[in-house]
């Protein structure tokens, strides 16, 4: 029977010849630029197969081991669902480089206690054969299910054997596979899958049999690889070969301090080498040759983590991972231990002297980066963690300081007494308050502070909050040199952890000045001449003042016991109710009048106004007694219907005496003109007749005969047309203002013939009016403006409009001769002129006419003027129609 010494020779032997293989060839394949295709192909097939060798090798001493009894398991305590995943994504690019849908049903946790490595192994070799059996599109499924305590079940599932790849190993991975399963005592059953396929079934006791040794849940990077190399060499064997690779010559940056330095201490040469060159492209690599050197530049360069070995000239690696643990300044650093001795008792020791890891011979260079990557890793976090940790006190010494000066710059008076009702803190405030120090106030209890009166005061405050556990709020009196100050005081029990009383804490605020306020107030309403009160949404007095009983005869508890609405007048409560409604939502009353029921059968008017309504329902009332106000506007209000009838009365009148008037201009002026058309009829034969007799004195006469008839026949229809605008029947409707003055401007295109005059416009609004009065608006304003400024040389008429709410103004301005502002209040009236009629033509109707069409459209008009400067005459049109 082969011993356990045999197996750890035999290991020992292979993995060293193996190591010296795959290490150079792997530096080759990564490193050497010169090589051609086919070398390069070559190395590839020999580093392949030499990590394929090496996975046999183990398996097969593993088998070897288990039959003769020798595979011990080492037992720890893990998260299955994790591990699976873990395991899982080492295969997902494999996957996705042959579009095989890998689906991992691990929700966990499920904790087990099992052989990590093994276990790792099991679902390699499960995953291994799966994708050898499933071809290129397929599917592979990965679940993991059980209940703490009970039994783990962990099954893979593949698609089908149709174009599988049919590599080599899958009988002897399967079959290791199956006795790790039973070593821990569990099996491994075979069924066809239900879609085709194979589906590996494994149960395993979640708990290692009773008395086992376990190791309780040892952090992830601990167990992280542990089958790396099983890992690898798989999936190498699963990878299609690539026929060529270009290798990047990495740069050695050893003299770059910024990045993390690894210390290497070997003594074989060319593992040296291979180990340099693995690190040199991240990290800055420290070497040394025997395990003296190797704790001389630990100690000077305190690198960031120590590669050894375990066979050292000089001082051994077990003796070298001692004394590096002895160095106080080299206690953080992790140390890797690298090793042809698969010896678990070997590895146990020295891991339990200080190593971080154990990593057997041979490995890969991704797996000595992945796990210096890890433990660099794990160093920093570590670090940061210490870092921050003295971060946090220096933060806690400085919340402290904070603290201390929130509680200082409280106006408050804060304190903290122990059970026995010793002082052990006080802010400034309380200093104050007492005049004295703290370190003065500190150790000692009320007793010994205040009058016998007080201190018993305030003690039994204190007993009534820690006999009640719950915070007390209440008012106590304390002494000032001016007499006893009333504050509002917090008391509140001060518990541990454990819910244990251990101090008593207080905040106290000075209210004096509140309370005096309190008291006034309370006396304003008690005295207050005006009605105050205090009521609710639900239409009940909470509070009245004595004004009520003086206004009402009411008593104050005859208010209170009633809602007010069977006070209110029945006419009223209908607006009253509606009025609540509205404080309830957050309105004002600022002026509500109505009338209540006094107790001598009376009624009185009251005016109230109030504020929104409180969250809790009150409503805060101010009322006053209008009765005597509403009787002198009654008396006023009929006084105005009289006087209404009066206006009446005399606006009828008025309207008759105009209708008459109209009438009678209508009739002069209809009588007028017979006369006039026959004296310009007779004097124009007379003067074909006296052709060439009369002088020219007479021709004079014939000529300003005939002239006065023309104007007198031109006043006698401005009258009738002045006459007639009060009778014809507005038409109003929305108009452009623009094109209209446009209109008129060219109708007056004769009487501005030969001058320069110029027109501006600015932008005009819509306005609402009747469009033929609005025209000979326009029509006498613009021919005003033509008329007034013939003197000047160069005329300028400008026309503007301003537009508001309640409607347009619209102004017509020149650079004419002006008027004299004394004259203001003639300038619409009827034959009423500024100007003599030799200089200027006219009857002095039209701005008469002006001012009785705009205000027949609800509006006004006036005009500014100043001599020899201009006039500007303004209108103003409504919004609305007028009525």
């Amino acid at each position: 029977m082969k011993t356990s010494q045999f197996f750890s020779d035999v290991s020992h032997e292979l993995r060293t010849h193996l190591a010296l293989i795959l290490g150079p060839a792997e530096t080759l394949l990564a490193h050497g630029h010169n090589l051609t295709g086919v070398q390069r192909k070559d190395l590839d097939v020999m580093r392949r197969n030499a990590m394929l060798l090496l996975r046999h090798v183990d398996d097969l001493v593993d088998i070897a081991r288990m039959d003769v009894g020798r595979m011990p398991l080492a037992y720890t305590e893990v998260e299955l669902a994790s591990r699976v995943r873990e395991v899982a994504r080492h295969f997902e690019p494999l996957a996705l480089q042959r579009r095989i849908s890998l689906e991992v049903d691990a929700p966990g946790p499920l904790f087990v206690q099992v052989d990590v490595e093994k276990l790792e192994r099991v679902v390699i070799h499960l995953l291994s054969n799966a994708f050898k059996s499933t071809p290129d599109g397929g599917r592979i499924r990965v679940a993991v299910s059980g209940a703490p305590g009970e039994r783990a079940r962990l099954e893979v599932e593949d698609s089908g054997q149709e174009g599988a790849h049919g590599q080599a190993g899958t009988e002897l991975g399967l079959s290791l596979a199956r006795d790790f399963v039973e070593l821990h005592g569990g099996f491994v059953r075979v069924t066809e899958a239900p879609g085709g396929g194979e589906l590996f079934h494994v149960e395993l006791p979640c708990r290692a049999p009773e008395g086992t040794p376990v190791t309780r849940r040892v952090p992830e990077v601990a167990w992280a690889l542990e089958a790396g190399l099983s890992l690898r060499s798989t999936l190498e064997a699963l990878t299609p070969p690539v026929d060529e690779r270009t290798p990047v010559e990495a740069e050695a940056r050893t003299e770059d301090t910024s990045r993390p330095a690894v210390l290497v201490v070997k003594e074989h040469p060319e593992l040296h080498r291979f180990l340099t060159e693995a690190l040199q492209e991240d990290y800055r690599v420290i070497s040394a040759f025997d395990g003296q050197e190797g704790l001389e530049k630990a100690r000077s360069l305190r690198p960031d983590i120590i590669l050894t070995g375990t066979q050292l000239p000089g001082l051994s690696g077990e003796s070298l991972v001692a004394a590096l643990r002895q160095e106080e300044a080299l206690e953080g650093v992790p140390i890797v231990v690298l090793s042809t001795r698969d010896d678990e008792a070997l590895k146990l020791k020295l891991l339990h002297e200080g190593a971080q890891d154990y990593l057997l011979k041979p490995f890969s260079a991704g797996e000595v980066r992945v796990r210096v990557r890890n433990l660099v890793q794990l160093k920093r976090v570590r670090e940061e963690l210490e870092r921050r940790n003295h971060e946090l006190e220096r933060l806690r010494s400085r919340e402290e300081a904070h603290y201390r000066a929130i509680l200082d710059a409280s106006p408050a008076v804060v304190y903290v007494k122990d059970l026995q009702g010793r002082y052990l803190l006080v802010n400034k405030a309380y200093e104050a308050f007492m005049r004295r120090t703290r370190e003065d106030l500190l150790g000692r209890t009320d007793a010994q502070l205040y009058s016998p009166e007080v201190a018993e005061a305030f003690r039994r405050n204190d007993l009534e909050a820690l006999r009640r556990k719950t915070p007390v709020e209440l008012e106590e009196l304390a002494p000032h040199a001016d007499g006893m100050h009333v504050y509002r005081s917090i008391k509140f029990p001060m518990q541990d952890t454990a819910g244990q009383l251990y101090a008593l804490g207080g905040i106290s605020t000075d209210i004096t000045l509140q309370k005096r306020a309190e008291e006034e107030r309370e006396r304003f309403f008690q005295l207050a001449p005006d009605m105050f009160c205090v009521a609710g949404v639900d239409a009940r007095f909470r509070r009245v003042n004595p004004a009520f009983t003086r206004v009402l005869g009411w008593s104050e508890e005859e208010l209170l016991a009633q809602s007010f609405l069977e006070l209110v007048h029945p006419e009223d409560r209908e607006r009253t109710l509606q009025e609540v409604a509205d404080i309830a939502q957050g309105e004002n009353a600022l002026h509500f009048e109505n009338r209540y029921l006094c107790k001598d059968g009376s009624w009185r008017w009251l005016a109230w106004r109030t504020s929104p309504a409180t969250p809790d329902g009150a409503i805060y009332a101010a009322a006053r007694d209008i009765t005597v106000q509403r009787e002198v506007q009654d008396a006023v209000r009929l006084l105005n219907q009289q006087l209404e009838l009066r206006v009446s009365e005399r606006t009828r009148q008025l309207e008759e005496a105009n209708r008459e008037l109209e009438s009678f201009s209508y009739t002069v002026s209809h009588d007028l003109r017979a006369p006039l058309r026959h004296i310009t009829g007779f004097v124009g034969l007379l003067e074909r007749h006296a052709q060439g007799v009369l002088d020219a004195k007479a021709q004079g006469y014939l000529r300003t005969i005939s002239e006065s008839a023309r104007r007198g026949g031109q006043l006698v229809d401005d009258l009738l047309a002045f006459s007639r605008m009060g009778r014809v029947e507005m038409r109003q409707s929305r108009l452009q203002l623009e094109p209209l003055v446009a209109e008129v401007w060219e109708e007056l295109a004769p009487e501005r013939e030969g001058r320069q005059l110029v027109l501006e416009v600015g932008p005009m609004p819509e306005a609402r009016g009747d469009p033929a009065m609005l025209r000979l608006v326009f029509k006498n304003l613009l021919g005003n403006a033509v008329k007034y400024t013939r003197p000047r040389a160069e005329g300028r008429v400008e026309v503007r409009a301003e537009a508001g709410e309640d409607g347009v103004v619209i102004h017509v301005k020149d650079n004419g001769v002006g008027f004299d502002m004394a004259y203001e209040d003639k300038l619409f009236g009827v034959f009423q002129r500024l100007h003599r009629a030799s200089e200027f033509e006219g009857t002095g109707i039209g701005l008469a006419h002006v001012r009785r069409i705009i205000t027949r459209h609800g509006g006004r008009t006036w005009g500014k003027g100043v001599v020899g400067q201009g006039a500007t005459f303004s209108f103003f049109l409504p919004a609305a129609p007028a009525p």
